[in-house]
């Protein structure tokens, strides 16, 4: 073979690897260790991105198995019509929940729905702000029970239960504040301006007063 021949063809040969190397490392495929869940909520939503404020994909049902794909903050990666979106992590569960039939479940279950929505010192709206008694007041009214309004006067409402036969569906009484127990050592509660309503763990994150059964 002619010797310039055989350069120009070793020079065309190399320069096809570089760009067929280029391209690979172009396609390379974003790769994630996955593992399940359960959804413990009602209604789970899926967002595009990790935040509250993010444009909905789409919900799933309480009991679904879903594959994860690590978390990001409080939330967790999923797929969602071929492309990655995400799920709040306090939604989700190792085992499967129970049926949810009992009516404190059913509160609870509820309650969680509102999860994002802001915070509003003296409001009573699950949507445009409720303040910590105001939402719980608002959520056992949805079901007809009638609880007073401040979380100083919720202390008496319902029978009193102790800490350790808590179950979900019940009003959480603290000092100054109040929150409705979801299970699984959490409540929900609106929080503050800062955080609105939002699920908090351990559910004694701060001193308790006591634990009030409103839900027969």
């Amino acid at each position: 073979m002619d010797r310039k021949l055989y350069t120009r063809a070793v020079v065309l040969i190399l320069s096809l690897l570089m760009i067929a190397g280029m391209t690979g490392i172009g396609e390379e495929k974003e790769v994630y260790a996955s593992y399940s869940r359960y959804v413990t909520a009602s209604s789970l939503t899926i967002r595009k991105s990790a935040s509250t404020k993010s444009k909905k994909m789409g919900s799933y049902k309480r009991g679904t198995k879903i594959v994860c794909y690590g978390t990001k903050g409080s939330w967790t990666k999923v797929r969602k019509s071929g492309r990655y979106c995400y799920v709040y992590t306090s939604y989700l569960s190792k085992s499967k929940p129970s049926s949810g039939s009992s009516k404190g479940q059913q509160v609870a279950n509820y309650a969680t729905q509102f999860v994002g929505n802001p915070y509003k010192y003296g409001g009573t709206s699950l949507t445009r702000g409720a303040d910590c008694s105001g939402f719980t007041q608002s959520v056992y009214r949805h079901f007809g029970y009638s609880i007073p309004r401040t979380s100083s006067a919720q202390r008496s409402a319902g029978k009193k239960v102790s800490w350790s036969s808590k179950k979900a569906g019940d009003l959480i009484c603290y000092y100054g504040h109040v929150a409705i127990y979801i299970g699984n050592n959490k409540v929900v509660h609106a929080s503050s301006a800062k955080t609105g309503i939002k699920i908090t763990s351990p559910a004694n994150y701060r001193s308790v007063a006591c634990v009030r059964r409103i839900v027969k």
